[in-house]
Parts: structure tokens; sequence; C-alpha cells
């Protein structure tokens, strides 16, 4: 038999065991996916569970953080609205300030466009505050502006919108059907804080002006309602203690000074305010031995003005320096003719409390009488008490200073206002010019007359000139010269008169003789 066989020969594998191998097989795969199966979604619940988990913490902090959010939005929103308010509100006072005034306002003027209702502006300005500031400090400014907000809210009611305005300035916003009479309300406003108010050992005291305009009576805008009761404001300070409505005539007037406030500024400026001379006399001898310089304007359509007319525009403007530059100018070179010429001794001339100021003042003067070859000794310089009440370190330093280069201070309108006689002693004061006011009765009463020669001892005790002004007629004349006022001033002896007729009295000023 041959080692190979044929293949029908060999023996062949049992189908039966093949089928049940394979049987086999396949439940070992099967079970095999099948464990991973189990494996992978017990993988997978856990995964979700961890998702779950995770979702869960992630809603937790989402929530979280939402409060967060809306607790920091609160605050912010709380943050913002006490800014707000503290952006309107005047610290001291607690009042609105001006930023919250000027939207109450601009809501006030809208709202009236849309209903018809109407509203006033009341405008009040404190009378005297700085003499409390000054002499008492600003604690005292601040407890008295405090009690002044105090009491403008009791009278004026919730209705009013109160505001200060900074410094001593205050503003209302009041519907007119919370008051019928305006003036009156505003009287009785001045009456509240005309109250005197304790303070320490001390009592403040201040009163008030009041301007009062209507919308839409008197204006058709924000802006112009408070042009116009700042119009009315102004009048009622020049009277003090008053309380004033808005009228058009009010506006004419404020225009036509606004105009001729140009007009001054251009005249001064082409040298048109000319001097204009008085005559001081010796009552003893009826001798010309001085002139005080006065400013005259001819104006192109006014014509003439005094210095009443212009002198409060030039203050306002700040145009004194210039004012008084340009009056040396002209008044010193004819002076100067006249002292050469034997016929006069001095010229005396006016300087302002805002020329003090300035601090320049004596520079200012040394200056000019350089300028204009003018010798200091013959020169005056007429001061009032206000520029000692200003600033009296200030004034003394530059007082001195005119003193020490030869120049004489006069101090003018003495006997009226506080008349501190303490200022005789502590500045170089040469020369009293006594006010109008002390000399008109000299001849009729008793009294007049004791105030006058006390006033003349005093002078003399401190050797110092006097001067009585507003000397009228003779017995005024004769009465201060016998009381030992030896120098005078008035229309007696000559009105202001222009450079040609003051040359041409000094001419005939030895002629003249008191009646």
């Amino acid at each position: 038999m041959s080692l190979f066989e044929p293949d029908d020969l060999r023996e062949r594998p049992d189908p039966a065991l093949e089928a049940e191998e394979r049987l086999r097989r396949l439940e070992r795969r099967i079970a095999r996916e099948r464990a991973a199966r189990a494996e992978a979604e017990a993988l997978l619940e856990d995964k979700s569970r961890e998702l779950y988990a995770l979702n869960q913490q992630l809603a937790r902090f989402a929530a979280d953080l939402e409060g967060r959010v809306e607790e920091r939005t609160r605050e912010l929103a709380s943050a913002r609205e006490r800014a707000l308010e503290l952006a309107e509100r005047d610290q001291l006072t607690g009042l609105a300030n001006r930023t919250r005034f000027t939207r109450a306002l601009e809501e006030g003027v809208a709202r009236s466009r849309r209903t018809g209702h109407r509203f006033a502006l009341i405008l009040l300005d404190l009378d005297r505050f700085k003499e409390i500031n000054d002499s008492l400090g600003h604690e005292a400014g601040d407890i008295f502006l405090q009690h002044t907000a105090h009491r403008l809210l009791v009278v004026l009611g919730e209705q009013a919108v109160v505001a200060r305005l900074g410094g001593d300035e205050f503003a209302v916003l009041l519907p007119m059907d919370a008051c019928a009479d305006l003036v009156a309300l505003g009287a009785g406003v001045i009456a509240a804080i005309s109250q005197p108010m304790p303070f320490r050992d001390r009592v403040l005291e201040a009163s008030g002006s009041i301007g009062v305009a209507v919308f839409p009576d008197d204006a058709k805008t924000g802006s112009d309602l408070q042009r116009y009761a700042d119009i009315a404001l102004y009048r009622s300070k020049a009277t003090r203690s008053a309380a004033t409505r808005f009228d058009a005539a009010m506006s004419r007037e404020i225009e036509a000074r606004h105009a001729l406030g140009g007009d001054l500024a251009r005249a001064i400026r082409d040298g048109a305010i000319e001097p204009w001379f008085q005559p001081i006399v010796d009552g003893s001898t009826c001798r010309t031995i001085g002139a005080e310089a006065l400013a005259r304007w001819v104006h192109p359509t006014l014509g003439l003005l005094t210095p009443a007319a212009f002198l409060g525009l030039a203050e306002e403007r700040g145009l004194m320096h210039d004012l008084f530059a340009g009056m040396m100018r002209r008044a010193c070179p004819l002076a100067r003719d006249w002292i050469r010429a034997g016929r006069l001794g001095t010229l005396s001339i006016n300087l302002s409390p805002s020329q003090f100021k300035l601090g320049s003042a004596a520079e200012d003067v040394i200056a000019l009488l350089a300028e204009l070859d003018f010798p200091p000794e013959a020169l005056t310089v007429e001061i009032t008490e206000e520029v000692l009440l200003n600033d009296l370190p200030r004034a003394r330093v530059q007082l001195e200073r005119l003193a020490a280069h030869g120049v004489r201070i006069a101090l003018d309108d003495f006997g009226v206002g506080y008349s501190n006689i303490g200022y005789l002693r502590q500045l170089p004061i040469h020369t009293l010019k006594l006010d109008r006011l002390l000399t008109q009765d000299v001849a009729t009463e008793h009294k007049a007359r004791s105030i006058l020669s006390a006033m003349v001892q005093i002078a003399r005790a401190l050797d110092l000139h006097m001067i009585s002004e507003g000397v009228e007629d003779s017995s005024q004349a004769l009465w201060l010269t016998h009381l030992g006022c030896r120098y005078l001033q008035g229309y007696l002896f000559g009105r202001p008169m222009s450079p040609d007729a003051f040359a041409e009295y000094l001419g005939l000023a030895a002629a003249r003789q008191i009646a």
C-alpha cells in the first residue's frame, strides 16, 4: 500500500463537530460582545452620572452667578442713584444744587408748555452776608447758610424746589397755584431770613433781596426767565431787603445800561472822559489852595454825564484802572501848570476800592507821577472807608508806599458809615474830608456844631488837615471856619468846572469873598 493515499481515502472531519465548534465560537463572540456592551453601558452610565452631577453643579454655579449679578446690578443701580443724588445736592445745606435746579427748570418749562400751568422763579441774594464771614469766620457763615436753607423750606412748603446756586445765592421754583401774591411771599421770605440767629455768644443777622419772574407771563424760555428774575433782583439790591417782580421796563433799563457800558469802555479808550475841577479854599482867606478832579463824560446822545451815571458801570466792568489813568494823564499836566504859576497848591483825585483790590494802586500812581513829571507832594489821593473795610492789611501796605513816596492821603466821606477813628492812628492819613451830612446843619443845629467841634479837636490832636464838603452858603462857611475847620469845598466857592473855566476861575480867585 502506497504511503500516499488518495484524498478520498483520508479521514474527513465530522460536520457535526464543526458545527458545534462554530456554535461555541459564536457563543464566545456573543458573550464577549455582551460583556463589552455591558462594560460600555456601565461606563456610559457612570459618565452620564458624572455629567449630570457636573450639570447640576454648573446649574448651581449659574444660579449663584445670576444671583450675584442681580445683586451687583442692584448695588450699582443704588450707587448710581446715590451718586446722582449727591451730584444734584448741595453738600452744605442739603438743598438742590445748580445742576438739579437747571434740570428742574427745564422740566418746569416743558411741563408748562404741555399743560399751561404757570410757575415762578424766585432768586434770593443775601445782603450783609459777607460781614458775617469777614467778622466771625466761615464757620459762622456756613451755619447761617444752613439756617437760611431750613427757613426757606419752612416758608415755601413742599411744592417748591429750593436750590442753593452758590455762595449766598438761592433760587426757588414754585407753582403759581401755590401762591397768589409773589411779592408778599417774597416779603415773608425776607422777614424769615432776617430773624436774628444765635451763634455762640454772638447774634448772626443778615437780610435778603429777591427778584421774581413768571413763566410764561414774563419769558418764553428758561434762560430768559433766569435773566429776567436776575434783572428784578438787581433792582431789589439797589434798595436792599426788597422783593421785586419783573416787568418789561426793567429789561429796557438793563439793555440801556448795557449799551451805556459799551459806550463807556470806548470813551475811556478814546480819552473822552475829561477832568473837571472843583476848588478847595482856605475859609479864612478865600484863597484857592487846591482842586479836586472829578470825571465828566460828554456822551454823544445823552449829553454831559456826572460820575453818578457811570462810575458804577466802570466798577462793574473793571474799567476803574483805565479810567483813573486817563484822568491822571489829563488832569496832572493842567494842574502842574497851575501849580508852577503859583495859582494852585494841590490836586486831589479819587482812588476806587477796586484798584486797591488789584494790589497795584500804589505802583500805578507812582508810575503815572513819573510819566507825567508831576510832583508827588502836590498830589492827594482820596479814598473811602470801603477801601479799608475790604482788606485793611493790603490797603495799609499800599497807603504806606504812597505816603513814603510823598503822596498825601485823604479819607473821604468821613462822618458817615463806620467812621472808625482807629484808622487815623493806624494809617498814614493826612486829611479828613467831612461828608456833607455833617456840615449841612452846622448853621442851624447846636448838636451838629458840637460834633464838628469835637472832630476838629481830634484832627488837631492827630495833626490832620480837615476839609468840609458840601458848603453851599456863607453861614455854613462862617460857622465851619469859626469851629476851626479851615478848608472848605462846595458850591459856594464853585461847582465843578471844565479846565478852561477853572483856569479862568483861578485868575479871579483872589477877588472872591465870602458873602
